[in-house]
This record gives structure tokens, sequence and C-alpha cells, in this order.
């Protein structure tokens, strides 16, 4: 059987001295028993500390039937309190007022010797030094609890009356379950920060991968173009341009996750449209009167990076196919859209050029789009107008917002 850590607040609840015989009012018991669930429920359902402390407060105040509480929290680094939250107390004192944590006042006692204190007058304990904030509050009776987690001490949960009573057993235990409460609670918020922090430094790395990623694509990019320049024979210089093109399409999509905090998953939708604002100032479509159209609604598809690289790469070699092929009398349009055929994704990037000639079937960059699709786990498809040449790309299987059932995601694309 495994062995489970048993929580210190349930340890310290039941070291609490106890009467033999003693009795208290069932009428107390089913009311505190009461705000303690509620205080339960907040617990569970607030993700706010401040809102949790501030009601652990008034639920504190109501069942012990005080008119002030506060929350003290423990500075290792100035061996002082802070008050984190209040019931009852003047304006002001919340993240200003310190308390020493010292055995000089009930809350420093009760967390200096892990026990409850309480006092039922305050001016006759001659080895306090209290601080001001007992004074100007006319503070003569205190109960405080220790705030204790897995982790260890947090901090004191102090009761205050304005006259001389005491604190039973009953209180003192419905104190301490509250305290427990405020322990769960601060644990839970700082395990999410410390996860909040590990997660924006991995995207912090991540970033500054993608970064240092897309400077290599630039750079492999102009030594390309360089070697492309410097090839002497036709063929080398299109198996160079072919290249340079799958880089291109790679070093857009690195552009695209450096402002993407999910890198996991892309808007394909959004990247799509980048893609094309990144191909029109690439191959300078302006300068060749060629005009690229985008049609990208948000159909809210999301794809993982390998089947965006993979898309990315065809639609970038189609539209340099395009480019390339299709306006040998000048200018022309190439469009880019995103529709829905039988409720179904498809992508089409058509032209409005001199059609396909059978020859560019032998392109490195077109052969290459076919298997990327296929590897994507998509359909690629070409027909033949009177006027151009029109792709169409079934895309593979997604999740999109509002499906009740996830598909199979795409395989990754073969080097």
């Amino acid at each position: 059987m495994p062995q489970f850590r048993e929580h210190p607040a349930a340890e310290f609840l039941r070291s609490f001295p106890v009467a033999k015989g003693a009795k208290v009012s069932l009428e107390r018991v089913i009311a505190q028993r009461a705000t303690f669930a509620e205080l339960s429920a907040t617990a569970l359902l607030e993700p706010s500390l401040d809102v949790l402390l501030a009601k652990a407060c008034a639920v504190a105040a109501r069942s012990c039937n005080v008119p002030m509480v506060k929350v003290l929290e423990h500075r290792p680094s100035s061996g002082e309190f802070l008050i984190v939250a209040s019931m009852g107390l003047q304006p002001g004192i919340v993240g200003h007022v310190r308390v020493p944590a010292d055995p000089s006042n009930p809350a420093g006692e009760a967390f200096q010797t892990g026990r409850p204190v309480a006092v039922r007058d305050v001016g006759n304990r001659p080895d306090y030094h209290l601080p001001p904030i007992f004074p100007s509050h006319s503070v003569v009776a205190s109960a405080n609890v220790p705030i204790i987690g897995l982790a260890g001490y947090y901090g004191v949960l102090e009761v205050d009356a304005t006259e001389a009573r005491d604190f039973d057993i009953l209180d003192l235990s419905f104190l301490a379950s509250i305290a427990e409460i405020i322990a769960d609670a601060i644990e839970r918020v700082r395990r999410h920060s410390d996860l909040q922090a590990a997660k924006e430094a991995r995207e912090l790395l991540l970033r500054e991968h993608h970064h240092r990623s897309r400077n290599s694509y630039q750079v492999i990019i102009g030594t390309l173009q360089r070697h492309m320049r410097q090839a002497t024979t036709e063929d080398s210089r299109r198996r160079f341009d072919d290249v340079r093109r799958r880089v291109f399409a790679l070093a857009s999509l690195y552009d695209h996750l450096i402002g993407d905090t999910t890198a996991g998953e892309l808007d394909f939708c959004r990247y799509l449209g980048d893609l094309c604002r990144r191909m029109r100032d690439f191959y300078g479509t302006e300068e060749r009167g060629i005009e690229l159209l985008a049609d990208c609604p948000d159909f809210g598809l999301r794809f993982d990076v390998d089947t965006c690289t993979a898309l990315g790469t065809v639609i970038n070699e189609l539209v340099a196919n395009a480019i390339e092929h299709a306006f040998p009398n000048g200018g022309g349009r190439i469009e880019v859209r995103l529709v829905r055929e039988d409720d179904e994704p498809v992508l089409i990037v058509r032209d409005n050029g001199a059609g396909f000639a059978e020859a560019q079937s032998e392109s490195i960059g077109l052969s290459t789009a076919q298997r990327l699709v296929a590897a994507a786990g998509g359909q690629l498809t070409r027909t033949n107008a009177k006027s151009g040449t029109s792709w169409t790309i079934r895309l593979p299987p997604t999740t999109e917002p509002g499906a009740t059932e996830k598909t199979t995601r795409a395989a990754p694309v073969p080097g």
C-alpha cells in the first residue's frame, strides 16, 4: 500500500487539548460547518488569492463573533509579518503594516511555537510588547493559529475582539481549518506561478530558437542565390532555385512562429495569409506585373508545425511554378483560396496563365509537392482550364472549434 503524508494541519488539529466531558453548542457547530463549507466552495472556484483571503476573513469573523480578522504573511527576509488581508481594520493597513514575527505578540508567539495562542486580555501579558496596531484598534482579546502547508509555515490567521473574552477549542479548531484552506490556496497559487514562469521561459527559448533558425535560413537563401548566379548551366540554376524556394517556405514558417505563442499548433488560415504576403515580396510579383490574391477566411483550422511546413512548402512551389511558367507574355493573376466543398476545407491555387505544360511535371518542386501532400494526409490534383491551371489540395484531417470528435493528425513530413 502507498504511504501518504499526513497534512500538517490535520496533525495540528488532532493535538488540540480537549477536556474530558467538554461540551459545546450544537448550533455553533452546525453554523461553523456551514460557513466552512461555504469557504471550501469558494476555494475550489475562486482563482484569486486576494478574494479568497477576504472571504476567509469574513467567514472567521462571523463564525467566531469578532469584529476584526487579519491574515499575516511571514516575510523571512525581514523576520516580520505583513498584513495581507483583513476585515474590520482601518483603511491603508493591508499591504503596508508589518508586525514582528517574534513572541512579543500573540501572532508571533503562535508562529514561533507552531501552536494556537488565545489570550483573554493582552493587557495582562507583561511579556508582550504589542505593536501599535493593537492599541490603535482597541484590541483586548486575540486568538491566533499558524497557517501551515505541506511546504511549511506561511503565516498566521488572527481574530481580535475589543473586550475580554475566551476562545474555546471549537473556535481554535475552526480557525485552524480555515488556516488550512488558506495554506492550500497559497500553495496552489505558488504552483501556478511556478508553472507559468516555466512556461514563459520555454516560450522565450522557443522564440529565440526560431529567431536563430530564421536568420540561418536567410543566410542559406543568400548563399543559394549566389550559387545560382554562378551556375554555368540552366539545369544547375533551376535546381538551385528549387532548393531556394523550399528554404524560403521554411523561413516563412519560422517568421510566423516567432509571433505565435502556441507553437504546438498553428492557426492555418492566419499562416496562409502571412505566407502569401511574404511570397509577394520574395518573388517581386508587383514588379513582374503579377497579382497574387489571397482569400483565407477564418475557418478555425489548426495544424501542427510539421503539417504547416508541408502545406506551406507545397503552396510556395505551386505559386513559384505559376510565376515562372504561366505568364510568358507578361503579367497575370494567381489566386490562393481557402473554400469549403461538401463541408470539407479545400485549398485552391489557380492562375489565369498559359496553361500547364506536361514537361513541367518533371520539376523537382512539383514532384516534391505531390509527396509532401500525400505524406501529410491530403490529396493534390490538377485541373487544366482554357485559361490557366488550377491546383486543388484536399487538406488533411484536423480538429476545428466546435468539433465533437478529434480526428487523426497528419503524419510527419518526410525529409
